[in-house]
């Protein structure tokens, strides 16, 4: 919150009451980012499966879910009530919507695939979803098993770029259920950020 309010404080008096909020929320996300990769980058092994046991993935499914589309869905609408009317602007008044446009949209994208990290690695490890002799599943990594956040990253940034899977291999319902909800979002986001894109571009011609 102390991100989007320091956002918020600092916008130019002069610009429109959306755009400052449309900075707050820039902000925001960008704290959000900042605070949960600086946390994932520390965490080893047992940190995760202490985070996956407190958060019992299985309890919270439905608000991360519901969460995940809420928050790209209100990103995108929220660009493209700031990107109206943009033929009626000066340049410099469109180059700093389009600039605020563009970090929302790029953070939103991070946003999401964070999310769904946390999601891939608290399922994987939660040992309250898999029998007791099994300490791990869900998913076949290649190689070295995962150790870090950074494993479940790559499996969950490659969903959001290509919109399916990558070397690992998905092996329980629980997860083709997620990695199928997630590559339909991805899919879904990736269009409407291409369609942004055409309307960017046609705002600066």
């Amino acid at each position: 919150m102390g991100g989007g309010a320091s956002a918020f404080w600092w916008a130019p008096p002069d610009f429109p009451l959306n755009t400052q909020l449309m900075l707050a929320w820039d902000g925001f996300i960008v704290s959000i980012l900042l605070l949960t990769w600086y946390t994932m980058a520390q965490a080893n092994t047992a940190y995760i499966r202490q985070a996956a046991s407190l958060i019992h993935p299985d309890r919270t499914r439905f608000v991360m879910l519901f969460i995940t589309l809420l928050g790209s869905t209100a990103s995108l609408a929220a660009v493209l009530l700031l990107l109206r009317g943009l033929e009626a602007m000066d340049y410099e008044e469109r180059v700093e919507h389009i600039l605020v446009s563009v970090v929302a949209v790029l953070t939103s994208w991070l946003l999401l695939h964070t999310l769904f990290t946390l999601r891939y690695a608290h399922i994987y490890f939660s040992k309250s979803l898999w029998p007791p002799h099994v300490q791990m599943g869900g998913l076949e990594f290649s190689g070295e098993p995962p150790t870090t956040y950074w494993d479940f990253a790559y499996f969950a940034f490659v969903i959001g770029m290509t919109a399916q899977t990558s070397d690992t291999g998905v092996s329980t319902l629980r997860m083709r259920q997620l990695v199928l909800y997630h590559s339909l979002l991805s899919f879904g986001f990736n269009t409407a950020v291409l369609a942004l894109s055409i309307n960017i571009l046609s705002g600066l011609l």
